[in-house]
């Protein structure tokens, strides 16, 4: 592997093996070349075919690749050879293989799998490059960089304080003591949230999962949802003190609900009126906002103090919401029993896969199970057209920010109701830190437990594009950690200020609006290419570095937002 911290190729443009000569220019980030060459004179080439399988499509058939016209794929792919050409070849059919290869292709490799009648055997050609170094090569210089910047804005503040008149204030108004660390979690989300939608440099393991599983972006969204709930009785709080009048209350949140509402369709709604897509993220924030709101508004205890007499103080922020908690609970029972009993015509029930390539292509037509028929039922053609799993198992349409999955987001956003009650209250800090702990670990174990502690088994998976059961248990369980963590840090021992992502949460929607309004416009994008924006993120590095820059750029608004005292709210 070639040790390069800017992770482009090595040496010269063009590479030369037999009669093959390849363009080392032509490939682009996770791409390799390949050749497919007889070890021995009993081989005809001619007759052995190679069929690839991309590595996130489970239970998915291999897809035929002309050699004759491609010899370079990407570095996510299996290798099947085989006498036999099959456009659709299962992986379970083993007559006429040679052979199965999962090798490490890396980025910016070149390969020769020699074929022999019994087996295969593959050469590297040309070293790869190691696409993780240049995180680290970011990481050092974005810290030099605003290392610099954050100097000199301290050493030109305190000569500002120094050059000018000292002011006595007689009896300041004492501030009311605002806990950081919400604010701060909502920066840490929004910042992920912005990098993820921009590119993630290319990574991975940050990207969205494709159907079943975790990745670093799909923990952005729901800690959204989540902190949100912790917000929603923090913010009740002050209507009830001043005896607001319910209908009042309710008036204001369906306001908020239906400005998030439209502001989201305006983003991502497009603009062909026969698939102009109705839901998405802010809708179903709205829609979540509105469920979750009514049910404190109508069902919270306004009398937040601990009832020291009673003998179930210890749990008497769970008390307090004892009749929402029967309303969600049941919400949920009702997403249960659909996602397991309804199925579309053709389709088995409790199907929970992408449709499509899966299972060697036997429920084609069911994607998403029950999830995905009855949003395309209830929203026809304005469903999602281009989700992420058409790009590996071919499905398409389906929405994962759809109808039914806003059961289970109101339990995940109430879920964050509780945490924003515990904070109510209990008024130790201690107090608060072992309940947020304890709620960590319960909804882990259970969520672990739904999805058998694995991707792809147990009874019900980790899965985003679904909002599974498990998916709210287990990004609920890290959001849990992570407010306690930041609490401990910022409110608590006050090591961290929680800047700058503090400043970033204080105005998270604008940021989220803004970022969404300008991708590919100048300052935030600055490409350098000749053809096409793929040529300037061609490397990790490259991609990297622009994406970086991307959340660099909204967090310093933010700041300058702050700074002028200004907070954007819906």
């Amino acid at each position: 592997m070639s040790w390069n911290f800017i992770d482009d190729y090595t040496g010269d443009r063009f590479f030369h093996f037999g009669d093959s000569y390849f363009d080392m220019d032509q490939l682009k980030m996770d791409q390799h070349f390949f050749t497919v060459t007889p070890a021995n004179s009993d081989v005809n080439i001619d007759n052995i075919y190679v069929h690839t399988l991309n590595k996130q499509c489970v239970e998915c058939p291999y897809l035929f690749l002309d050699k004759s016209k491609v010899n370079l794929t990407a570095t996510d792919q299996k290798f099947r050879i085989a006498t036999k050409k099959m456009e659709y070849f299962p992986q379970d059919h083993l007559d006429s293989v040679i052979c199965d290869l999962d090798p490490r292709f890396g980025q910016f490799g070149i390969y020769n799998i020699k074929v022999a009648s019994d087996g295969c055997v593959v050469d590297t050609l040309k070293e790869p490059v190691n696409i993780y170094l240049p995180i680290l090569t970011v990481f050092v210089s974005n810290l030099f960089v605003f290392g610099v910047i954050a100097l000199i804005y301290i050493l030109i503040t305190r000569y500002r304080r120094k050059m000018s008149p000292t002011r006595n204030e007689e009896d300041p108004k004492p501030k009311k003591q605002r806990v950081v660390s919400l604010d701060t979690f909502r920066g840490i989300s929004i910042a992920i949230m912005i990098f993820a939608n921009f590119g993630n440099g290319g990574y991975q393991f940050v990207h969205h999962a494709i159907w079943n599983g975790l990745h670093v972006a799909d923990l952005v969204f729901p800690w959204f949802m989540w902190i949100m709930g912790v917000c929603v009785p923090i913010s009740l709080v002050s209507s009830f003190k001043r005896n607001v009048p319910r209908w009042v209350i309710m008036s204001n949140i369906l306001k908020r609900s239906v400005k998030l509402f439209a502001i989201g369709i305006f983003l991502t709604g497009g603009s062909n009126m026969n698939y102009i897509r109705l839901f998405g993220v802010l809708q179903r924030f709205a829609v979540s906002y509105f469920v979750v709101g009514a049910i404190c508004v109508f069902t919270m205890d306004r009398d937040l103090t601990v009832k020291a007499n009673s003998k179930l103080k210890f749990i008497d922020d769970i008390l307090k919401l004892w009749k929402g908690w029967i309303i969600v609970l049941t919400l949920l029972g009702v997403h249960t029993s659909i996602i397991f009993l309804v199925a579309e015509p053709g389709c088995p029930r409790g199907y929970l896969g992408p449709g499509g390539l899966h299972k060697n292509r036997s429920y084609e037509k069911c994607i998403g199970g029950a999830t995905g028929y009855i949003d395309r039922l209830l929203l026809g053609n304005h469903t999602y057209q281009k989700p992420t799993i058409y790009s590996v198992y071919e499905a398409k349409p389906f929405d994962p920010e759809g109808i039914v999955g806003c059961l289970t987001t109101i339990f995940h956003v109430f879920l964050g109701v509780q945490a924003g009650v515990t904070l109510l209250v209990f008024k130790k800090h201690s107090d608060r830190i072992v309940r947020w702990l304890g709620w960590s670990v319960i909804l882990g174990i259970i969520g672990g437990g739904l999805c058998g502690f694995s991707k792809e088994d147990g009874i019900i998976p980790v899965n985003k594009n679904l909002w599974s059961l498990s998916f709210v248990l287990v990004t609920c369980c890290f959001a849990f950690f992570l407010l306690t963590v930041c609490y401990f840090l910022i409110d608590v021992r006050k090591w961290w200020s929680g800047k700058p992502l503090l400043f970033a949460g204080m105005n998270a929607i604008i940021l989220y609006i803004g970022h969404e309004m300008t991708d590919n416009h100048f300052p935030v994008r600055m490409y350098h290419y000749e053809y096409n924006a793929d040529d300037w993120r061609r490397t990790h590095f490259a991609a990297l570095s622009s994406d970086v820059w991307a959340v660099d750029f909204w967090i310093v608004v933010a700041f300058y937002l702050y700074k002028i005292d200004y907070f954007f709210t819906v």
